[in-house]
């Protein structure tokens, strides 16, 4: 590994997606198929890895949860995934499977942004807050891959950020989909295991540093 290829923590942000207890586990929106389940977690534990190393260094760590009003007054009345949450009353603010996973759960102090719909971006300040910032590189990470992965993820190509996402650090109900998802991201960022993302980020910035 080259010093080239060291991730700066101050430009670079990881964005968490969707790490919440009712797309997890526990609801209507959690797979029942037990391999389903053992690879969501897997991702859960790739994802808190990648948050430790954040902490530890300088990257902005940024968490994402998805909830809507009761009503879902803010939910796309056309899309077939939300009409499934309405009709099955999951995501809604204040109730128990909107939390985080205790595993990557915020720390005071961390930033927390609520979205309504797949992208992260998508009617947030994201955004702005990063810019704010001086991020330039983002992170990818969380559950689904082939939805708030994805969507997050092109959203930050077409908006000129340099992106990377999380291999092992997100899952889908199917590794087909998982798989898919990810191959056509590899044309618009960088895919890699979160063991790479941990030793590059802790990279000395210089030779002999």
């Amino acid at each position: 590994m080259s010093v080239g290829d060291r991730i700066e923590g101050k430009s670079s942000a990881l964005v968490l997606n969707d790490l919440q207890v009712a797309i997890i586990s526990g609801s209507p929106l959690a797979s029942s198929d037990p391999d389903a389940l053992s690879r969501m977690n897997a991702a859960v534990d790739r994802c808190a890895e990648a948050l430790d190393a954040a902490r530890r260094t300088d990257v902005l760590v940024v968490h994402v949860r998805v909830a809507f009003s009761p009503g879902y007054q803010e939910a796309n009345p056309h899309s077939p995934m939300m009409r499934f949450m309405r009709e099955k009353g999951v995501l809604i603010e204040g109730h128990a499977g909107t939390a985080f996973d205790p595993r990557v759960a915020p720390r005071p102090g961390e930033i927390v942004v609520t979205k309504h719909t797949v992208s992260a971006f998508a009617g947030t300040p994201l955004d702005q807050i990063l810019r704010a910032r001086g991020v330039g590189t983002i992170v990818v990470g969380g559950l689904v891959t082939h939805y708030a992965v994805d969507g997050s993820a092109r959203d930050a190509h077409d908006r000129g950020y340099r992106v990377m996402v999380l291999k092992d650090g997100c899952a889908s109900a199917t590794p087909a989909r998982h798989d898919a998802s990810l191959a056509n991201l590899a044309f618009l960022a960088e895919v890699v295991m979160t063991r790479d993302f941990v030793s590059r980020v802790n990279a000395p910035s210089s030779l002999g540093a």
